[in-house]
């Protein structure tokens, strides 16, 4: 048996929305739980399940602004919470 045995880094981390993601890193884009209306617009600037996205200004209010595929794109809160993404780049504490 012991075939199963993983590491901790094998776990994936956990996703979280957009809205609270940090400014300066780097996301990937897990899934858009919007309406079709929703979906087809943010799938026609880039924003696809799997695509990396970098947060460029999370000020807490206002914008988020990120960068996709070379674009700047600015989300209001309430889309950026119907995003889940995980985070990229973690450093390991050991």
């Amino acid at each position: 048996m012991g075939q199963g045995k993983f590491k901790e880094n094998d776990i994936p981390s956990p996703s979280l929305t957009l809205a609270g993601a940090v400014q300066g890193r780097k996301y990937k884009i897990d899934k858009i739980s919007g309406g079709h209306g929703l979906n087809s617009r943010l799938l026609s600037v880039g924003f696809l399940p799997g695509e990396v996205i970098s947060v460029i200004n999370q000020s807490g209010w206002g914008p988020l602004i990120v960068s996709v595929k070379g674009s700047k794109i600015a989300l209001g809160r309430g889309v950026a919470h119907k995003i889940l993404v995980q985070e990229l780049d973690q450093k390991s504490n050991g």
